[in-house]
């Protein structure tokens, strides 16, 4: 069976268009975003708007959260996502690059085990599962230290493959895997595939070229609606005909409402993935995957 799973990267926004061809790095972000005034009412409503989807839709739905948009607007993502229909998990604190502070005990428990406790506490559920900012072409193989981390502090799934080769996007259809070799069998590695939705968008960012993706790429920026569900859409098909194991876009509520206020692309997404493949959010696989159903 094939599982359209619904993941959101939940962080503050990123205002790519203000800073002209500047390379994307973890520093950018952090000197870039901002959590207060309009920005940060811009995300919250591009929250609410791919919420409210979902809960038209009946769908279950993962949001990862980074700690630092938590501390800043608790009562606020409280309002919008205490709901039995969706899964709450981390993203970070700061959206670093875990890479990046991997030799910084105290910066990778902070990334770590902070934001952890934080979303736990802001929303009393238990934290499984962890989304690193940006991702990796191979995730977090061969980094057994790093996966020690992960483990210890009690992640038992994380989305780290996001990219595809040499650092571009998108990210090809690598399917869930468990981080046997490097000595953590119960380790689910979920993935993602296709375009990160706001380099689709226009963000700058390294592409691969030639097409890695079965279906090829979009001969312009999609700049509607219609236009991002058209960029998606094959992949539910090309998933569902080859029976791979899962589907997992891509998204970030606030490039989605930049999109289209109402999140349309996803709600159009949705509608098509629930008549080819069964959605579910990405706990419901894991504990799926763990069951060997």
């Amino acid at each position: 069976m094939s599982y359209y799973i619904p993941a959101y990267d939940v962080e503050a926004i990123y205002p790519w268009w203000e800073l002209g061809d500047q390379k994307y790095s973890a520093d950018l972000y952090q000197q870039s975003v901002s959590y207060s005034g309009q920005l940060l009412q811009e995300c919250l409503d591009g929250i609410a708007a791919v919420a409210e989807v979902h809960r038209k839709k009946n769908l279950p739905a993962t949001f990862f959260l980074v700690g630092k948009l938590v501390e800043h607007a608790a009562s606020e993502l409280r309002a919008i996502l205490d709901d039995d229909l969706f899964d709450l998990q981390c993203h970070s604190y700061t959206h670093a690059d875990v890479l990046q502070v991997a030799a910084d005990e105290q910066a990778l428990k902070h990334e770590l085990q902070d934001a952890k406790r934080l979303i736990e506490d802001t929303f009393g559920r238990e934290v499984l599962g962890f989304t690193t900012p940006a991702g990796f072409p191979d995730g977090l193989a061969g980094r057994q230290r790093l996966l020690q981390k992960f483990w210890e502090a009690g992640y038992r799934y994380i989305r780290s493959v996001g990219m595809g080769p040499f650092h571009t996007i998108p990210a090809p259809l690598t399917q869930p895997f468990w981080y046997a070799e490097d000595g953590y069998p119960d380790l689910l590695e979920l993935g993602l595939h296709a375009w990160h939705d706001n380099v689709l968008s226009g963000q700058p960012f390294a592409i691969h070229w030639p097409p890695i993706l079965p279906w090829g790429y979009p001969a312009n920026v999609p700049q509607t609606a219609a236009e991002m569900y058209a960029a998606y859409a094959p992949g539910i098909e090309y998933v569902a005909q080859n029976n791979l194991r899962t589907y997992i876009p891509c998204f970030h509520p606030w490039a989605i409402y930049r999109i289209d206020q109402h999140a349309l692309h996803i709600e159009l997404l949705l509608t098509h993935a629930m008549q080819r493949m069964s959605v579910v959010s990405c706990t419901q696989f894991y504990e799926l995957s763990k069951n060997h159903e």
